[in-house]
């Protein structure tokens, strides 16, 4: 079965491009017309003996003299036609840095969008994108996006089209409006960019222009719409010679003052705290860094928002903190997207690096006072870069503190025999060694071959290690792919030490109408890779297949549409179904750039072994899930998406439904207000509660389920005024609450059954009412390239009731009175300072 889908897979992709529209141009014919008449584009930078005084006016005398290239194409929203606002671009350079001078020429100006936002920050509008491939490896690159308004976003380009925006560099822009346009200088330091030493230099470089109000995207070197690839198809720079890779010292040291204000405490009771660390930047070489930070802090990093997580498996939350974002690709090796399955696991997951102090538990007859949020991060490195053999390659190392938790313990007194209460600290956790490594080598064109190990240990805990090995090729214009892996996992001591292993093999087709994805992976029993990964499961055999067929251009009923069709099977490895399904999902981009999206899938009953906790197999009968999203042109002043779902099972008793939306306002260039409310409702035949061991032989034989109804409402509200392109003022508020009212208690019957029996042993009401409020206000002002002010407000309340005897859902009622509750606020400043060497 799964040999004749991967055949249909071929065969199908043979015949993409056969489908065309008389009245528009076919992205294929497209891409055949163009590179037959358009061979690969050179740009030329010249020397500037004196360097232009960035001011975004084209009028320094380099700009006389350096060629102007010109003549972008677009590929949206006319695949292949000429662009419809003329632009031109022009490149310099000295010993020191690049420049990049562009004209975006307009004949409309007072169109020109130019809302104004923080670094990094995307919003709708008019900009120009220069991309750079500095060692010519074809597979990266760096890129950095220009507004009218002075904005700029930097970031990475790696695996040819995958892009980063956590990288920032001290480059540096300045824009003007002009009767015709608009256009920007843009200064480049060496330091930020890699490259080898050669007498002269080629480099891959394309500029992208975007015209909001047209939704048009332009290039210097033209990419059709729907093919692969993007650093790969770069033009070439040519001209610069004489110069030298800088191998630069880069030092931010930062200072920082936090007071902590507490339920209970008085004005002179603040937990005030002061602190310094550094954060370092060195060039070992033209192409190798090392990165690393002393005593870091992430006190202006937003907190994760508030869930309802009544499941198995532990909720993800992203990484927020800029140390461990940034140039964080080169650990992670490639986890091909399928539609409808989980993916490979995430063999680093940087969250475990200062998580929660949680490794060892509390004694027995004691109370819990206070702990930590989090583990203290004592320091961090990292090393990474790339060779001239094609090799890039990354080692980080983080050391975590010892965490102690403050306990109310109940002990025996010696000489009365009566029971004392001794408060004091135990250790949670330990002094922790973190260590990631990966080295990838780049084959043939545009394919790798990566290995990876990462490593824990700490005193008192079992060492735990993860070694993977992946093979990724890509062929015939990038648009097919097959990506391999196998992993292994060893924890434990010596003497008891578990040995997991992970495989996986997947085969793509991308680009074009038609594509699909095949593909099998398995996780052993014993495989874990959650000391420093993140795994929901293991002890799983997944394979199926997603075909898909896009309509890239213009016809009738919308601008571009795409239909998936995606098949699935799970089993555990004692060949247990645990799940099977077929999901039909498609969407559409209608004339007036508003859009949706629906989807119905289909799950037959099934076996679950997780859900009794380590118990028997339970039936998972057989459910329907439908939902739909439809959002609006996002250029607009006002915009938004709804997005809605339902599923349901067993005749109704399981029933599930969620609906939210988000609204968008931007009265001003420099403003936007977003709204985000969501409701979820579920109605759950069999939500575990606990298992019992009642006949006291060490294994459990009661598996207690309560039919559920819960419910949870939020809100989200997010606002951001930009005062200049280095100063903003962020604010973020989450009210959160969520009840669970449980009907009948039960027990599961019989294994591999979904029958259950009353039980009347629970001695605990499971019902919950629980809410919460998390805000935040950052102001951030960039006051020199690299260096900035932070001045952050943070606040989190959170109230859970013991008293459930009333479980009704009043979400007014809770939102506002969230506001009142007790909670710890921060104030915080911190401020730091970039220096070059």
């Amino acid at each position: 079965m799964f040999a004749a889908i991967l055949a249909a897979v071929f065969l199908i992709s043979g015949s993409a491009g056969a489908d065309e529209q008389p009245a528009h141009t076919d992205t294929s014919d497209a891409q055949m017309q163009f590179w037959m008449t358009h061979p690969q584009r050179t740009a030329r930078a010249v020397r500037a003996e004196v360097p232009p005084r960035l001011d975004g006016v084209i009028d320094d005398a380099i700009w006389l003299l350096a060629p102007i290239h010109e003549g972008f194409t677009q590929n949206d929203p006319d695949n292949g036609e000429p662009s419809t606002q003329r632009t031109t671009f022009q490149v310099a350079y000295d010993d020191d840095a690049l420049y990049i001078a562009g004209i975006c020429y307009d004949t409309r100006p007072d169109s020109i969008t130019a809302r104004l936002a923080r670094r990094d920050e995307w919003r709708e509008r008019d900009q120009l994108s220069i991309n750079l491939d500095p060692p010519h490896d074809h597979q990266t690159g760096v890129y950095f996006a220009v507004g009218p308004s002075g904005w700029i976003e930097d970031g990475i380009i790696y695996n040819d089209d995958d892009f980063d925006d956590s990288w920032d560099s001290v480059a540096e822009v300045k824009t003007a409006r002009r009767t015709d346009g608009w256009s920007l200088e843009l200064k480049i330091p060496y330091h930020v960019l890699r490259f080898g030493e050669k007498e002269s230099y080629t480099w891959g470089i394309n500029v992208a222009r975007k015209i909001s109000r047209r939704a048009e995207w332009s290039q210097w070197s033209f990419k059709p719409r729907g093919v692969s690839g993007y650093v790969s198809r770069f033009g070439h720079l040519e001209g610069i010679e004489g110069i030298r890779p800088q191998r630069s010292l880069e030092i931010f040291p930062f200072a920082l003052g936090r007071s902590t204000l507490s339920p209970g405490d008085s004005g002179s009771d603040h937990d005030l705290f002061s602190s310094a660390g550094l954060d370092l930047r060195y060039g070992l070489s033209s192409n190798i860094s090392l990165n690393a930070t002393i005593n870091p802090d992430f006190g202006q990093v937003e907190a994760d928002p508030a869930v309802l997580n009544l499941g198995v498996f532990e909720t993800f939350f992203r990484e927020r903190r800029p140390f461990f974002l940034e140039g964080i690709q080169i650990f992670e090796s490639p986890r091909p997207y399928i539609v409808g399955i989980r993916r490979p696991t995430r063999l680093f997951h940087s969250r475990r690096i200062g998580r929660p102090p949680s490794r060892f538990d509390l004694p027995e007859d004691s109370d819990e006072v206070n702990r930590p949020d989090n583990t203290t991060i004592l320091g961090a490195v990292k090393v990474s870069g790339k060779t001239a053999g094609r090799t890039a390659f990354g080692l980080l190392n983080a050391v975590t503190a010892r965490e102690e938790a403050l306990i109310d313990q109940r002990i025996i007194n010696a000489e009365t025999g009566l029971a004392d209460t001794v408060r004091r600290a135990v250790e949670i956790e330990p002094i922790t060694n973190y260590f990631i490594g990966r080295v990838q080598q780049d084959l043939l064109t545009n394919s790798t071959a990566g290995a990876q190990l990462t490593a824990v240990n700490g005193r008192g805990l079992d060492p735990a290690y993860v070694g993977a090995g992946d093979l990724h090729v890509k062929w015939w214009e990038n648009a097919y792919r097959l990506y391999s892996r196998l992993a292994v996992s060893r924890a434990g001591q010596a003497e008891e030490r578990d040995t997991g292993w992970e495989g996986a093999l997947y085969f793509q087709k991308t680009g074009g109408a038609f594509g699909g994805q095949a593909y099998v992976d398995a996780q052993s029993p014993d495989f874990e890779a959650n000391d420093l990964g993140f795994m929901q499961r293991n002890d799983r055999i997944q394979a199926g297949t997603h075909i898909r067929y896009e309509k890239l251009d213009p016809y009738w009923f919308a601008r571009r549409s795409g239909f998936n069709f995606n098949v699935w099977n799970h089993w555990n490895f004692a060949g247990e179904r645990l799940s099977r399904g077929v999901n039909f999902n498609t969407w559409h981009e209608l004339h007036n750039y508003w859009g949706f999206w629906m989807g119905l899938s289909r799950n037959f009953s099934a076996f679950d072994d997780l859900a009794t906790r380590g118990g028997p197999l339970m039936l998972s009968p057989a459910h329907t899930w439908f939902g739909m999203d439809v959002w609006t042109d996002d250029r607009k002043p006002i915009s938004g998406w709804l997005g809605w779902n339902v599923s349901g099972s067993q005749g109704g008793d399981n029933l599930g439904s969620w609906v939210g939306f988000e609204i968008a306002l931007r009265p001003v260039s420099q403003f936007e207000l977003e709204i985000e409310p969501g409701y979820n409702f579920n109605r759950n035949f069999a939500q575990w509660v606990e298992n019992k061991d009642e006949d006291g032989d060490g294994e459990d034989d009661h598996f207690i389920f309560g039919e559920l109804e819960s419910r949870v409402f939020e809100i989200g509200v997010r606002g951001t005024w930009a005062f200049t392109p280095s100063l903003s003022l962020q604010l973020f508020v989450q009210p959160f609450v969520t009840t669970g009212d449980y009907g009948a208690i039960k027990e599961l019957a019989r294994p591999r059954s979904y029958e259950f029996s009353p039980y009347a042993g629970l001695e605990e009401n499971p019902d919950f009412h629980r809410r919460s409020l998390r805000s935040n206000a950052v102001l951030r002002w960039e006051y020199r390239p690299g260096s900035t002010l932070f001045v952050v407000w943070q606040q989190s309340r959170d109230r859970a009731f013991d008293d459930v005897s009333d479980p009704r859902f009043r979400p007014a009622g809770d939102l506002s009175r969230a506001f009142a509750d007790d909670g710890d606020s921060i104030f915080l400043i911190k401020l730091n300072r970039w220096f070059g060497l």
